[in-house]
């Protein structure tokens, strides 16, 4: 943006939470998120018994929008952004409602169920997409949004009503109590009957991976994560959510906020939501759904770069930048150790060490600009935050598989070296591991090169003589340390590439 850094607000009004996200704009990115918060409101909640939503929580809403603009103008907003979705749709006073909210100075802009499959397609997938078919599931309280969509084309969008709140207050199922089988089977029925024609279209059209966004989404792959024992929500399989449903309906509302990993808030939606996310995933054939933390205000925010004229982003490279910005990088340090990175890699391909592609050769670049960014915790074991970070980052326009990759490579450039049989490691197929190893290798080797962060090394070259991987590195400058420290690493260094390291150095 032309006058970078700006900073704008992004408001959800939903049906059960409203959420914020203020976006600073810096140089090479997207934006960074410098704030993000939700309150629980349930304007659903008495809808979808009354049809209305009731002066309480009408202004309960205000309340909350009133301070989130605060807030947002706190922080220098220039522009506030606010969109209310299905309870704002479909409320008999939803003029009353909105009223309310726009007098705090801010235009409500109430969407539609397509546009709001719209902007949360962007919001998980970015405004690229993915190079494969991908399918999206948000849960929400009122409504369910579908997006089918390949690259940046949206092949099918879709808005159910059906969702969590709806669910649990408007079919007539007390919730609170421990379900039977029949209720429980009553609530998937009803996901049936109202989205027959949309699962039979998906169906038709094919998918290759789904995803699943939302607070109900969230939820139960925590709840899986928490009882399949690794700690990681970042997908869920289908047995894992029926297995945890049939735990849930036949508890009373105290007992499931005993429920590992039940975040208590939700405990009287979440077995009306977690109806509509096992029956949509038995009904499409889905048996892993990858799970985004990403959603509407997200897809907000792309599409407001979008109408200021930045079509031509880089997802990616946005992502990343964001990310390094956000964590206060070295950024004179990155630039250094990405370009070393991108020489040796290029160099010993060359000299035939390895035969990795592009798509690996990128994420050692990008792993590159954010090796260091665990300093932003501390400098103490800053590789493992660095790790820790990155692989819990989400960041748009990666996949999971990706993120672990990034993450391993910076987990693995400072202190002891991994071994292939390495616990981190262990789920990964050869190939990968392989590869994953050789590029941790070149980042460490990239990171000590400019050990003391002032640009030393002005040359290099790498070259197999007589079987030995000959690294030549030229300074004007004293690089005795660097030379020590690289000499330390030669046994790694065979473990990983096969060839004795020699390390050599000229004076310029």
């Amino acid at each position: 943006m032309d006058d970078c850094p700006k900073t704008a607000s992004f408001i959800d009004i939903g049906t059960n939470s409203i959420h914020i996200l203020v976006v600073r704009f810096f140089e090479d990115c997207m934006g960074t998120p410098v704030f993000q918060d939700k309150e629980t409101v349930r304007l659903g909640q008495s809808l979808y018994q009354t049809g209305v939503i009731d002066q309480e929580t009408i202004d309960k809403a205000k309340l909350v929008v009133s301070r989130f603009v605060r807030i947002s103008r706190d922080m220098g907003a220039d522009d506030i952004l606010v969109c209310a979705t299905c309870a704002a749709r479909e409320a008999g006073n939803a003029r009353e409602l909105i009223d309310a909210l726009e007098s705090e100075g801010v235009e409500v802009k109430v969407i539609s169920g397509l546009e709001e499959a719209r902007l949360i397609r962007l919001g998980v997938f970015g405004p690229g997409g993915l190079d494969k078919r991908s399918l999206n599931i948000d849960i929400g309280g009122g409504s369910t949004e579908i997006a089918l969509c390949e690259g940046a084309e949206d092949i099918y969008l879709d808005s159910l009503s059906i969702g969590s709140v709806r669910l649990a207050y408007g079919v007539g199922i007390d919730q609170g109590h421990a379900m039977t089988f029949q209720e429980y089977d009553y609530l998937r029925r009803q996901v049936d009957l109202l989205s027959y024609r949309t699962c039979r279209k998906i169906r038709e059209e094919g998918f290759e991976h789904a995803y699943g966004s939302s607070g109900t989404m969230i939820a139960l792959a925590e709840m899986c994560a928490v009882k399949r024992g690794d700690g990681d929500a970042s997908y869920m399989m289908y047995y894992e959510v029926a297995q945890l449903m049939k735990s849930l309906y036949s508890k009373d509302v105290e007992e499931r906020t005993s429920v590992p990993g039940m975040n208590p808030s939700r405990a009287d939606i979440i077995v009306a939501g977690g109806a509509v996310a096992e029956e949509l995933m038995h009904l499409l054939g889905i048996d892993r759904i990858e799970i985004s933390p990403n959603g509407l205000k997200q897809g907000m925010e792309i599409d407001y770069l979008m109408r200021m004229g930045h079509t031509a982003f880089d997802v990616r490279d946005s992502s990343v930048m964001s990310l390094a910005n956000r964590c206060r990088y070295d950024r004179a340090h990155a630039e250094n150790v990405q370009k070393n990175a991108m020489f040796l890699f290029d160099s010993m391909k060359r000299e035939g060490l390895h035969a990795m592609g592009d798509g690996i050769r990128t994420l050692l670049s990008y792993a590159a600009t954010l090796h260091d960014i665990g300093e932003f915790i501390s400098y103490a074991k800053h590789n493992v935050h660095s790790y820790m970070i990155i692989l819990n980052s989400f960041l748009p326009g990666f996949d999971n598989k990706e993120l672990k990759a990034m993450a391993l490579m910076a987990r693995f450039h400072h202190k002891k070296f991994p071994d292939r049989g390495s616990k981190y490691l262990e789920d990964l197929n050869p190939r990968d591991k392989d590869e994953i190893l050789m590029c941790a290798m070149i980042l460490k080797t990239a990171d000590i090169l400019d050990r003391h962060r002032n640009s030393s090394v002005t040359d290099m070259d790498f070259e197999i003589i007589d079987g030995e991987a000959v690294l030549t590195i030229g300074s004007a400058e004293d690089v005795s340390m660097e030379v020590w420290k690289l000499n330390t690493t030669k046994e790694e260094f065979f473990d990983v590439f096969r060839r004795p390291l020699k390390i050599s150095k000229v004076m310029l």
